[in-house]
């Protein structure tokens, strides 16, 4: 009895201890960097095919009926979920291959591109059923927006047979490697995505009346003009009137796939009560100072696997290092955030901060504008001390009129200015003057007897 009410209240304490760290959890975000979106062209002139595309995904067999190319991928394996969804609702008798037939045969683009094919990653904090809605969802938004039709393919991650018995033996044999990584890779699920170049249009009556079908015309559609919006670059003009905005999704296809599939894919996170988001933005664009990686394509994969040494795959290796020794790494990527400061830095603002203190700090000059403040002090120097000089002499004044003014006034006979020589003629004058002025001076008289005098006689 005692052993059984020690289990309950040892049980009612860890669900109490599960509910308060998940209203704890509830109230942080985790920002993860494990985002991927590729697209790619599907052209004729390099020999590709929708066809080819659509069987390579879906592992299946498909036969061109025009050309009797065949292309069998029925052997391969690891696909989890398909689909195939047609714009504006439009109901078709065709099939998957019929269509991919119709489009391939019978397509008027002026260009040589069939359809765009596309990878992106699933999150692996959802299970296959909410992967497979969220890939549902996005494919019916993707055909209302432009209007074309998608094909969708879920595969699991690739070479996960060699992946789970390397995770295996690292965990039987406790060998001291990361092996974070290799889980994140084992549950790595991706989505394939085939979308035509070309608008798929309705019949209409007059279509359905008409004498002469198109070869464009099926059983209830109709293969349309491009999608201009796929191409910003070619038809940038007709979207705009002006050079096309490659940063607004409305303007640029691959901005578009990037954005919107992130906000679906955090916007289902937030439906199943997931702590998680996604971001498309680089390290950059959130204000965020972390060594950024490069891509890595599959052949670069499959030689790395196979024990050889690629250039861009050690770039990495020393850029992931670097990473776990940067602060805004460490602080920020994989690592519970509160909420304000998380949707923060997904949005941009932190860089936002950080631009407005560089605008407010003063900038660097250049050489040319300090060796020109540096002209500006010296000349600026000469002028004062220009300006003192003529100030010094303001008061001694240099005008004769004048001293000679001050002179009259003061009864002063004038002589030789102490600064001035005097002249020859000068010096006679001065003599005559002073020869008239001696004899009218009497000389003093010599009769006076001094009774102090004593004579001999």
């Amino acid at each position: 009895m005692l052993g059984t009410l020690f289990f309950v209240r040892y049980g009612l304490k860890v669900e109490k201890q599960k509910l308060k760290t998940v209203h704890e959890m509830s109230d942080k975000i985790i920002i993860r960097n494990q985002y991927s979106c590729r697209i790619s062209a599907i052209k004729k002139s390099n020999g590709h095919s929708s066809l080819r595309a659509v069987a390579y995904i879906k592992a299946r067999k498909l036969t061109n009926t025009l050309s009797g190319d065949e292309h069998n991928f029925s052997n391969k394996s690891g696909v989890i979920g398909d689909g195939f969804f047609m714009p504006n609702g439009i109901e078709t008798n065709m099939n998957e291959e019929q269509f991919y037939n119709h489009l391939e045969n019978n397509c008027h683009a002026s260009t040589n591109i069939i359809a765009y094919s596309s990878i992106m990653s699933l999150p692996s904090e959802l299970n296959i059923e909410n992967q497979k809605k969220l890939v549902q969802d996005f494919c019916k938004y993707f055909t209302e927006t432009y209007k074309t039709a998608v094909s969708f393919a879920i595969h699991e991650a690739d070479n996960i047979k060699r992946k789970k018995a390397k995770l295996d033996e690292i965990e039987k044999h406790n060998l001291p490697v990361s092996d974070d990584e290799l889980r994140m890779q084992v549950q790595n699920n991706h989505v394939h995505l085939v979308m035509p170049y070309c608008k798929i249009e309705e019949l209409n009556q007059s279509d359905l009346t008409a004498k002469r079908k198109k070869k464009s015309f099926a059983d209830s559609f109709k293969l349309g003009s491009q999608v201009k919006d796929f191409n910003p670059i070619k038809y940038g003009s007709e979207i705009k009137n002006d050079k096309p905005d490659l940063m607004n999704t409305k303007q640029n296809f691959l901005q578009f796939m990037r954005q919107e599939w992130c906000n679906f894919i955090n916007n289902s996170l937030e439906k199943n009560n997931r702590i998680e988001r996604y971001t498309h933005k680089s390290y950059k664009d959130l204000g965020l100072q972390i060594s950024a990686t490069t891509h890595e394509g599959e052949m670069v994969k499959s030689r790395v696997a196979n024990g050889k040494k690629m250039d861009v795959h050690e770039y990495n290796k020393q850029q992931k290092l670097k990473q776990q020794t940067e602060s805004d790494y460490l602080n920020f990527i994989n690592v519970p955030l509160p909420k304000e400061l998380a949707y923060k830095i997904l949005n941009g603002e932190k860089l936002a901060e950080k631009e407005l203190l560089n605008s407010l700090k003063p900038k660097p000059k250049s050489d040319y504008q300090q060796a020109q403040e540096l002209l500006n002090q010296i000349n600026h120097a000469q002028q004062l001390l220009i300006d003192k000089e003529l100030l010094d002499h303001k008061h001694d004044s240099t005008d004769l009129r004048e001293k000679l003014t001050k002179l009259k006034e003061s009864n002063i006979s004038p002589g030789p200015t102490p600064g001035q020589q005097e002249t020859l003629s000068q010096k006679l004058e001065r003599l005559k003057q002073k020869q008239v002025e001696q004899p009218n001076q009497q000389p003093k008289s010599q009769d006076n007897d001094n009774d102090n005098d004593f004579s001999p006689l």
